[in-house]
């Protein structure tokens, strides 16, 4: 991995910025690649306070008239930036929604989506769940040979691909060139963690983009110091967000295991911690990663 690395940003991460706002604060954070988040915003969010996964005001919408296409096309052009993704939150099975998607993802210039992958609740077995997954891929990779773009599954807590290994499980069947993995160790902490480099070199050519992110287990804060000095005493520990540099993914190691198994791809931010206002955890982000890079 070379040090003029490739940053990009989700724009789950950033919702209080319009598309165009988004693309000049990640010009000047240096942040080169845009993943734009895709999915309806129901009508009654319009009027909320900006969130992640709410009333997000960097998110295109599945359905994009023209118009809408063209504005966020323009948004990122008009500062330089590159779409490379287009991130939906689609079910498995969902071959019309797919490929709807890859076409916005084609007009858009970006060359990769996210698939959807069953989730895992304990109410459906996992093989079932697994040939679910796997006849939807087949249909998917047809899609993805077809509009030349990229379907990726996530490392995801509570779906049926928590890990390296159960997303390389997933993906083994297909053509890196049109399936491939987005690895994500933010969402590894919840669960799901293998160690870092065993798992990127078992992905292999499938290993197609990484999220940055991080998480970490606390007790809950209301646990009696008696009950936390009784060894029978059972206590609920709990995943969180946290900033990029302390949680318990130690990036700098994820870093050097990416290097080590020749990783060029993108690096992109979806820091969820809300420990900076959007433009200067941009900044802060590209900065931090710059100078890991050179520490290694």
């Amino acid at each position: 991995m070379s040090h003029n690395l490739k940053l990009s940003v989700f724009t789950v991460a950033a919702p209080d910025l319009s598309p165009e706002q988004l693309c000049e604060a990640a010009a000047e954070a240096g942040i080169d690649g845009i993943e734009w988040r895709c999915k309806e915003t129901a009508p009654h969010l319009l009027n909320e306070q900006p969130s992640f996964w709410g009333n997000n005001r960097c998110t295109l919408s599945p359905g994009a008239s023209d118009n809408e296409i063209n504005r966020f096309a323009q948004a990122a052009s008009a500062h330089n930036r590159q779409a490379i993704s287009v991130t939906p939150y689609l079910a498995c099975g969902d071959i019309e929604g797919t490929e709807q998607i890859m076409r916005l993802a084609k007009r858009l210039g970006a060359t990769m989506i996210r698939a959807g992958v069953p989730g895992y609740d304990r109410s459906r077995n996992y093989n079932e769940l697994f040939d679910q997954a796997t006849d939807y891929l087949r249909e998917v990779e047809q899609l993805a040979r077809t509009y030349n773009v990229k379907a990726v599954i996530e490392t995801h807590h509570q779906t049926i691909a928590p890990s390296a290994s159960l997303a390389h499980r997933l993906v083994s069947t297909f053509n890196p060139d049109h399936i491939g993995v987005l690895y994500d160790p933010g969402n590894m902490v919840y669960e799901g963690f293998e160690n870092y480099r065993m798992g990127l070199e078992l992905l292999g050519p499938y290993l197609a983009h990484v999220h940055m992110k991080n998480a970490g287990w606390q007790p809950p804060t209301d646990t009696p110091q008696a009950a936390q000095q009784d060894p029978l005493q059972p206590i609920e520990w709990s995943a969180g967000w946290r900033p990029i540099a302390n949680g318990q993914v130690q990036w700098k190691q994820v870093l050097r295991d990416l290097k080590a198994v020749g990783y060029d791809g993108w690096l992109g931010l979806e820091d969820f911690s809300q420990t900076y206002d959007t433009r200067t955890m941009l900044h802060t982000f590209a900065k931090q990663i710059r100078t890991w890079m050179e520490e290694i």
